[in-house]
C-alpha cells in the first residue's frame, strides 16, 4: 500500500466565507494533520530541510513560470513515477477525460474543451491559461492525494484531487467535482490569492504570526512573508512546520506538527530542485546528483539551472560544492574545488580542455582531473592550473608533475608570438612552429631579454644538444647557445643565413662570439667561418674564409654580395671587390671586368666552373681560363665562351687569326651557342664541338635563317674541286666556284639527303628560285623543286629528258614524285606527263596516249617501254612502244596495233 502524504489544514473559518464566493481550496479533515506523513515509494529523499525558511517557501519566478514543463515532459515524468498500475485502477499516467469549455476572466484565459485529454495535457493547458507553474500543480496533486505515485487510486481521489470546492463545513460542491475542475479551479484560485484583493491576511512584505497547528495551544511564531507565492501557499495551508516536523524529514514530528508546507517544499526540491531559486535538476545531471546524495549529499543544492552546450554536445549544472558535466552519450562527471574554479575560468567544455573524462584523483603533492584534451592540476597550496593540448602532451612526455619541470604555476596565457605556460622549473611555449619546453635557466635568460616580445622572439625549438657541452635553443628571431652558463646569440639578420647553413651542424659550426660592428657593416664569428652583413645583404663565408683572410679581409675584398654557388666540382662566392672560386686547381680570385662577366654567368654553377689560372694579358686584351671555358676581355667585347669555342678559336689563330676578336654577346638558341667575331661566327651545338662559319658561307647561312633553320655546323668548311661546302644539322651550304653561294634547307634538304646528298646531286649552283608554278634549286646533277605537289628531285638522265621537254615551264611542269626504278629502267611522273629512261630509249608520255599506255600496264604491260616520243600528222597522234603503237584519231578513237 502507498499511503498518501497527509494534507494541510484549510483556511481559518473567518476566511472561508470570502473564499466560497470565488471558489475555495480546503484540505482533508483536521484529524489528518496529526497522522504520520509518509513519502510515496520512488520519491528520492534529497531535500535539505535545514535550509527551509517559512517566509520564502517558493520564489515568485518559479511559482508563476507556466512554461516550466510541456505535456510530453509531464507525461514522461508521470510514467517514471509509476511503472505499472494495479488491475482495476487508472493511474495518473493513464488518466484521460473529456474536458469542458471555461470562459476567460481576469484570472485565467479560459479553456476550450476537447475529447479524451490526458492528465498531462490538462495540467499543461491549465498552467498556460492561468499562469501557474505546472510543477506546482504536480506537487500539490502528490501532497493532497498522492496521485502522482499512487498505483491504485480510487475515483474519489480524482474528484477531489486538490480539495477545490470541498470545505470542511459542507459537502463538496458538485460543480468542482472531477479532475479537470480541480486542476482548473486550483490554478485559478492561486491567481485569486496572488491578486491580493480578497486575501490579505498573509500579504507579502509584512510579518505575520503563523501557527504551527490548528490547535492554538501549539503556538505560533512571527514570519516575514517575502513573496506572493509563499503567501498563496499559506492561504491554502495556513500553518508552518515546527522544529519537530522539520527534524523528522519525511517522518512524523510531534503532536504540534503540521506537514503541508513542509511536504510541498520537500517534494518540489526532490523532483525539481530548490523552489526558492527557480533551480531544477533533471535528466542525466539528476542521475549523477542523486547517486551522490542529491541536495543532502556532498554535492549540495543547485546554484544555477542546467546549461545546454551548443549543438547538443551535452549539459552541465553548478551546485554548491561541485559542477556536474554530462557529455552526450558519456557518463556524468563532477568537477570540484580549485579544479572547478580553474575549469570555469578557462571556459569549461568549450575550452581547449574539452569535457571531463574522469573525476578528481589525489596524488602526492596535490590532485588532478583528466579532460578530453588535457588535465587540471591542483597544487597542495590550493592553486589549480589547466594544461591543455598540445602543452599537455609535451608535459606528459617529460614525466608530468613528477618530471623535470614539476607542477604548473600558471595556466597558458597569450604572449607576443603565441602563448606560454610556466612550471616550477621551466616553461612551455606554443607558436606556429609547435610547442616547446625550456628549463629554468633558459626561461630566466629569455625573460631577462624582454621575453617573447623582446629582441629574440618566441622559442621555435626545445633544448638541443649542440655538442661540446653546449645547448642550443631556436627562437623566432634568433638562435641561442648556452655553455657553462654563458649565452651567445645569433640574431637578426644573421640568424636566417645561419639557419640556411644548418645551424651548428652546417659549415659554420657554433658561434664563438656575438655579432660586432665593423666599417661598412657587421659580422659574427663561428668555429668555421663568418657571417657578414652589409648594404649588399647578409651572407655566410665558410670555404673561402681563409682566402678572404689571405687577401686582407673584407677591408680588401669587400663584403660578400651573394652566397656560395656550386656545381659538383667547383664553387664560387662573390664579394664587392672580387670573386673567389675553388675547383681542381685550388682557390683563385677573379676581378675587374672578368669578374663582372663571371658573376653574370652564375659563377661556378655555370658552364665555366672554377678559375684554373689567374687573369693574363693577350695582345690588347685580357683572358682568364676556367674549367669549362674562357672569359675574354677584348677591345671589342667582354664574353664568356665554352671550352669548345675557345678550342676552335685557338685552332684558327685566336685574335690574330681569321676570326679576330669576339664582338657582342653570345646568343643561345635552343641550346646552340653562337658567338660573333670580327671575321665570322663560332657555333657550338648542344653536344659540344664548335665550328667557324665565315665568308660567303656565313652570308648564305644567315640568308637561309641561321641556327633556327639549319642548326649548328657539323664540320668546318670543306674545300673541293667544285668549291666550298659546309654541312649543318639540318642543311648544307655550298659556295661553288661557278655559281652563287646558297643553302640547301628544309624540305629541299630532306630530298637532297634522300637522293644521296653530294654524290647524287653535286654542288648546288645557286639558291632556290621561283620558276613557273613553283620554285627550284639547281644542282650540278639536277634540280630539286617544290610546288603545290610537294618536293621532288629531277636529276641524272631524267634531268636531261626533262630539260629537253621544256623543263619547269614546259608541258611536263613540276614533278609529282622523285624518279623510281621500274624493271631495267627509270620513270618519273610530272604534272603534265611521265619521263622514261630505259635501254631502249629516252621518252615522254602525255595525255590520252599516256592514259591508254598505263591502262595497259605501262612499261611492265604488253606494250613494254616507249621507243619514241609522241608524233602527229594528218589528224592522227601516235606513239611507238616495244610491242606496238598507240593511235589517237581526231574523232577520239584510240587504237593499238
Amino acid at each position: 500500500m502507498h499511503p498518501k502524504i497527509s494534507v494541510s489544514r484549510r483556511l481559518a473559518t473567518i476566511l472561508v466565507t470570502a473564499c466560497l464566493a470565488i471558489g475555495s481550496l480546503v484540505s482533508a479533515p483536521e484529524a489528518a494533520l496529526a497522522a504520520a506523513p509518509q513519502v510515496a515509494a520512488g520519491t528520492a529523499k534529497s531535500a535539505n530541510l535545514s535550509t527551509f525558511t517559512p517566509g520564502n517557501i517558493i520564489a515568485d519566478s518559479v511559482f508563476f513560470n507556466s512554461s516550466a514543463m510541456n505535456a510530453t515532459q509531464m507525461d514522461a515524468f508521470f510514467k517514471s513515477k509509476v511503472k505499472s498500475c494495479q488491475s482495476g485502477y487508472v493511474c495518473l499516467k493513464d488518466y484521460r477525460q473529456n474536458t469542458p469549455n471555461r470562459p476567460a476572466d481576469r484570472y485565467c484565459n479560459g479553456y476550450s474543451g476537447a475529447a479524451n485529454e490526458s492528465a498531462a495535457t490538462i495540467i499543461y493547458r491549465v498552467s498556460l491559461s492561468c499562469g501557474i507553474n505546472p510543477r506546482v500543480l504536480i506537487v500539490m496533486l502528490e501532497k493532497e492525494q498522492s496521485l502522482v505515485t499512487h498505483t491504485w487510486p480510487s475515483s474519489w481521489r480524482y474528484d477531489m484531487a486538490l480539495g477545490q470546492g470541498c470545505p470542511d463545513t459542507a459537502p463538496c460542491d458538485p460543480a468542482y467535482s472531477g479532475f479537470f475542475y480541480q486542476i482548473y479551479g486550483a490554478a485559478r484560485q492561486m491567481q485569486i490569492y496572488a491578486e491580493g484583493r480578497w486575501f490579505t491576511y498573509y500579504a507579502p512584505g509584512k510579518t505575520w504570526n503563523i501557527r504551527y497547528h490548528p490547535n492554538t495551544s501549539c503556538g505560533s511564531s512571527p514570519v516575514r512573508v517575502e513573496n506572493t507565492a509563499t503567501a498563496a501557499l499559506y492561504y491554502y495551508t495556513p500553518y508552518q512546520p515546527n522544529r519537530a516536523a522539520l527534524n523528522a524529514g519525511y517522518g512524523t514530528g510531534d503532536a504540534c506538527s503540521s506537514y503541508g508546507n513542509r511536504n510541498f517544499f520537500q517534494l518540489f526540491s526532490d523532483w525539481f530542485g530548490d523552489p526558492r531559486n527557480g533551480l531544477t535538476v533533471s535528466g542525466a545531471i539528476a542521475d549523477v546528483w542523486t547517486a551522490h546524495g542529491a541536495g543532502t549529499g556532498w554535492i549540495g543544492t543547485p546554484v544555477r539551472n542546467m546549461r545546454s552546450w551548443p549543438a547538443g554536445a551535452g549539459w552541465s549544472q553548478q551546485f554548491v560544492n561541485a559542477d556536474i558535466f554530462v557529455k552526450a552519450g558519456q557518463p556524468g562527471r563532477t568537477v570540484t574545488g580549485p579544479i572547478r574554479t580553474e575549469y570555469r575560468l578557462v571556459g569549461e567544455a568549450t575550452s581547449g580542455l574539452g569535457w571531463p573524462t574522469g573525476d578528481r584523483i589525489a596524488i602526492t603533492g596535490g590532485a588532478y582531473q583528466d579532460f578530453e584534451n588535457g588535465r587540471v592540476y591542483e597544487r597542495s597550496d590550493g592553486r589549480a592550473f589547466a594544461i591543455a593540448a598540445p602543452m599537455f602532451r609535451l608535459h606528459e612526455s617529460v614525466g608530468n608533475v613528477f618530471g623535470a619541470y614539476g607542477w604548473p604555476t600558471s595556466r597558458a596565457y597569450a604572449v607576443p608570438g603565441g602563448s606560454t605556460q610556466t612550471f616550477d622549473r621551466g616553461a612551455a611555449y606554443e607558436s606556429a612552429s609547435g610547442v616547446f619546453l625550456l628549463d629554468a635557466p633558459w626561461t630566466t635568460w629569455l625573460n631577462s631579454a624582454g621575453g617573447t616580445g623582446g629582441a629574440y622572439g618566441i622559442p621555435t625549438s626545445g633544448i638541443t644538444d649542440a655538442g661540446d657541452q653546449t645547448q642550443r635553443v631556436l627562437l623566432s628571431k634568433a638562435a641561442a647557445f648556452r655553455k657553462a652558463g654563458a649565452v651567445t646569440v645569433v640574431k637578426t639578420p644573421f640568424v636566417s643565413v645561419y639557419a640556411e647553413q644548418g645551424y651548428e651542424s652546417g659549415a659554420l659550426g657554433r658561434p664563438t662570439s656575438s655579432a660586432s660592428e665593423i666599417p661598412g657593416g657587421s659580422s659574427q664569428q663561428f668555429t668555421s667561418g663568418q657571417i657578414y652583413s652589409s648594404s649588399a645583404g647578409t651572407f655566410a663565408v665558410t670555404g673561402f674564409a681563409s682566402a678572404v683572410a689571405a687577401a686582407g679581409g673584407v677591408e680588401k675584398t669587400g663584403f660578400p654580395t651573394g652566397p656560395v654557388v656550386a656545381s659538383k666540382t667547383a664553387s664560387s662566392q662573390r664579394f664587392s671587390a672580387l670573386t673567389f672560386t675553388k675547383g681542381a686547381a685550388g682557390a683563385r680570385s677573379v676581378r675587374g671586368a672578368i669578374k663582372t662577366a663571371y658573376d653574370g654567368t652564375g659563377g661556378a654553377s655555370s658552364f665555366l666552373g672554377a678559375a684554373t689560372a689567374a687573369e693574363r694579358a693577350l695582345a690588347d686584351g685580357f683572358v682568364q681560363e676556367f674549367d669549362g671555358g674562357r672569359i675574354i676581355c677584348a677591345p671589342t667585347a667582354l664574353v664568356a665562351l665554352p671550352r669548345s669555342m675557345t678550342t676552335a678559336w685557338d685552332s684558327l689563330g685566336g685574335q690574330a687569326g681569321r676570326l679576330g676578336w669576339p664582338v657582342g654577346s653570345s646568343v643561345v638558341t635552343d641550346g646552340v651557342t653562337e658567338q660573333a667575331f670580327q671575321g665570322g661566327l663560332l657555333v657550338s651545338p648542344k653536344t659540344g664541338g664548335a665550328h667557324a662559319i665565315v665568308g660567303a658561307t656565313l652570308n648564305a647561312f644567315r640568308i637561309a635563317g641561321g641556327v633556327p633553320v639549319l642548326g649548328a655546323p657539323l664540320e668546318p668548311e670543306q674545300k673541293s674541286a667544285a668549291g666550298y661546302s659546309q654541312r649543318f644539322e639540318r642543311g648544307v651550304v655550298f659556295v661553288p666556284y661557278s655559281g652563287s653561294a646558297s643553302a640547301v634547307a628544309l624540305d629541299t634538304f630532306k630530298e637532297y639527303e634522300r637522293g644521296g646528298g653530294l654524290p647524287g646531286f653535286g654542288f648546288a649552283t645557286g639558291p632556290a628560285a621561283p620558276v613557273g608554278v613553283g620554285k627550284a634549286q639547281p644542282f650540278q646533277l639536277g634540280s630539286i623543286a617544290t610546288s603545290g605537289w610537294g618536293t621532288a628531285a629531277v636529276r641524272g638522265t631524267t634531268w636531261r629528258v626533262f630539260q629537253s621537254s621544256g623543263g619547269y615551264t614546259g608541258p611536263l611542269s613540276y614533278p609529282i614524285e622523285s624518279e623510281a626504278k621500274v624493271g631495267n629502267g627509270y620513270i618519273q611522273p610530272f604534272v603534265g606527263g611521265t619521263t622514261y629512261v630505259s635501254p631502249y630509249a629516252l621518252a615522254v608520255t602525255r595525255g590520252v596516249l599516256q592514259r591508254e599506255y598505263w591502262n595497259r600496264g605501262g612499261p611492265e604491260g604488253a606494250l613494254g617501254w616507249p621507243l619514241l616520243n609522241e608524233t602527229s600528222g594528218n589528224g592522227v597522234w601516235q606513239q611507238k612502244f616495244q610491242n606496238g603503237t598507240i593511235y589517237l584519231y581526231a574523232d577520239g578513237r584510240v587504237v593499238v596495233r
